[in-house]
C-alpha cells in the first residue's frame, strides 16, 4: 500500500459496526468497546447536542445510554451496562426523563452490588452515533428523531431475558415516583 492509499483507511467499530476513516484521534482507556474514531464521534454528537441544547439537552441521558449500551465489550464493568440499559428502559417503556433516570443510578448503585455479567448481541441495532450525527444536515427535528430510533433500537436488540432482568432490578430497587408512566 502506497502513502497515497493511507489516506483511505478506515476501520470498523467493534461495538455498533460502523466502519469510518482512520482519525488520529487517541481518547484514552474507556469500558467501552469502542473504536477511536466511533469514540470520536461520540464527542462530536455531543458537541452537537451542547450547540442545540434546548431542543436536544431533554435527550442527554438517553444519548449517554444508546451508545454505552451499544458499546458493552469485554473490559465494560457489569454496572456501566445494566446502567445504560436501565436508562433505555425508563425513558422508552416508563416515560423517565433524565433526572429521573440518573437519580435510578444512584439509588441503584446505593442500594446493589452483586451486578449481573449481561452478554452483548452480535449486532446492537443498525443506527449509530454516527448516522445520528449525519442527520444533522437535515435539522435538529431529524437528530431528536434519529436520536430516538436509535436508543429503541438499541433497547429492542438486547435479548428478552436481558431487558427483563434490567426491568426487574430497576423496579426493585427504584421508587415508583421516578417512573412517568
Amino acid at each position: 500500500m502506497n502513502a497515497a492509499d493511507d489516506t483511505h483507511e478506515s476501520r470498523r467499530c467493534p461495538g455498533c459496526g460502523v466502519v469510518l476513516p482512520v482519525s488520529e484521534w487517541s481518547p484514552g482507556p474507556s469500558g467501552y468497546n469502542a473504536s477511536p474514531e466511533c469514540a470520536e464521534v461520540a464527542g462530536a454528537l455531543l458537541g452537537y447536542e451542547l450547540d442545540h441544547q434546548p431542543a436536544l439537552g431533554h435527550l442527554h441521558q438517553l444519548r449517554i445510554d444508546a451508545y454505552g449500551a451499544q458499546h458493552v465489550g469485554p473490559l465494560t464493568r457489569p454496572i456501566t451496562t445494566i446502567f445504560a440499559l436501565n436508562g433505555l428502559y425508563m425513558y422508552l417503556e416508563r416515560g423517565s426523563g433524565n433526572l429521573d433516570v440518573r437519580t435510578a443510578h444512584g439509588i441503584m448503585a446505593n442500594k446493589y452490588s452483586d451486578w449481573p455479567v449481561l452478554t452483548p448481541p452480535e449486532q446492537v441495532g443498525t443506527l449509530t452515533a454516527h448516522a445520528v450525527l449525519q442527520a444533522g444536515a437535515q435539522g435538529v427535528d431529524e437528530v431528536e428523531q434519529q436520536l430516538i430510533e436509535w436508543a429503541a433500537q438499541v433497547w429492542a436488540a438486547w435479548p428478552g431475558q436481558a431487558q427483563q432482568l434490567v426491568r426487574d432490578l430497576t423496579v426493585q430497587l427504584v421508587p415508583e415516583r421516578y417512573f412517568r408512566r
